[in-house]
């Protein structure tokens, strides 16, 4: 007897390079080292998820635009101590994950069986007007930033500022710092304007990390058919995402997280699109809390079938039922954002602070 559907999208998933290009654990983790003195969170907590998910390599938030991100109203000091968390707990703390600082270390990391990690913070307000700042966060291991979260930032507004306004002359400076020390630019969550100014400043391709097609589900986080292109023209890549309220109006299924794919390779072809889970990783009280102080919406906070990444094989297999390929699946599940990254991470040095200009 043949193979069961199931068992070859399982041979499959394991074989291929999966990657997730969000990911908020790394919040949660830094509160619990805070707050309760735990350690090991990843080694013992987290790289099972990933291991029973197949999942090789992914972004760690170590920071963003608000308190939670930081744990500091500082949000500077905030994410300068994240990142130390990070450290502790993917370098110092755990013999099986890596800290991404070059795209080398990508491939390292799976030909020695170990999880990859990419750093990055949730907007750019940590760095405040000061790109000697990003230069400390890149010696540390920092390769991403996502511009905005919702709001404005001294480098750009958020896709929440009704102004619509764009990058600052700081996002400008800050747009061609990094692009020549090689860090990723997210466009995720930015404002209109600010997603065409980066489009056009930004000599590097970029990405969205965590966002869908505009033209499936019309939502202000979504990106439009028109900002997809430009996407796609400049080499970038959109991480379909799978919270709920980003995916489809009321009860959404993994079949409308399914659709979103379906409809961004029909608009822009199979090279652009990689997977940006956005799980919530706090408690439903907690989470809901904090969507309601900070004045955003929400539905349901976990989408069936994709709650945690434990849960990764199960695209392989709907995409496979859907007529996909092993080649689409595979550019799709890792391969688009491995090609990114090898154009925009510095390639072999192991000295970041000459490359920062120290």
């Amino acid at each position: 007897m043949g193979e069961s559907l199931e068992q070859v999208a399982h041979s499959l998933h394991d074989r291929l390079f999966v990657a997730n290009v969000h990911g908020d654990y790394g919040i949660e983790f830094a509160l619990e080292r805070e707050e309760h003195q735990a350690r090991a969170i990843v080694k013992n907590r987290y790289l099972p998820l990933l291991r029973d998910g197949g999942v090789n390599f992914e972004f760690y938030t170590v920071g963003g635009d608000h308190r939670i991100f930081t744990q500091d109203d500082d949000l500077t000091r905030g994410t300068f101590r994240s990142i130390d968390h990070a450290l502790q707990e993917l370098e110092v703390e755990s013999d099986e994950s890596v800290i991404v600082r070059r795209f080398a270390d990508i491939e390292d990391a799976r030909r020695a069986g170990k999880f990859a990690f990419l750093l990055t913070i949730e907007g750019a307000a940590p760095l405040q007007n000061d790109l000697s700042i990003l230069r400390n966060y890149y010696r540390l291991g920092l390769r991403s930033v996502i511009l905005t979260w919702f709001k404005s930032n001294p480098s750009a507004d958020g896709v929440a500022e009704e102004r619509n306004g764009g990058l600052t002359n700081f996002g400008q400076e800050l747009v061609r710092e990094m692009n020549r020390l090689g860090m990723l630019i997210d466009i995720c969550q930015c404002a209109p304007q600010t997603v065409e100014d980066v489009l056009e400043a930004s000599t590097h391709p970029v990405i969205s990390s965590h966002s869908n097609a505009a033209g499936l589900y019309d939502h202000p986080r979504n990106l439009t058919d028109s900002q997809l292109k430009k996407l796609a023209a400049g080499g970038g890549v959109i991480g379909v995402t799978s919270f709920p309220a980003h995916v489809g109006r009321g009860k959404v299924s993994i079949e409308d997280f399914l659709d979103h794919i379906d409809y961004i390779t029909n608009l822009i072809g199979d090279d652009h699109l990689a997977i940006g889970l956005n799980i919530v990783v706090h408690k439903a009280s907690r989470a809901q809390n904090f969507y309601r102080n900070s004045d955003i919406e929400y539905s349901d906070l976990w989408l069936p079938g994709l709650e945690d990444v434990d849960k990764m094989g199960a695209i392989t297999l709907g995409l496979l039922k859907r007529g996909y390929g092993e080649d689409r699946i595979a550019k799709i599940l890792g391969g688009n954002i491995s090609r990114v990254l090898s154009q925009v991470l510095p390639a072999q040095s192991d000295a970041p602070m000459e490359a920062a200009g120290a």
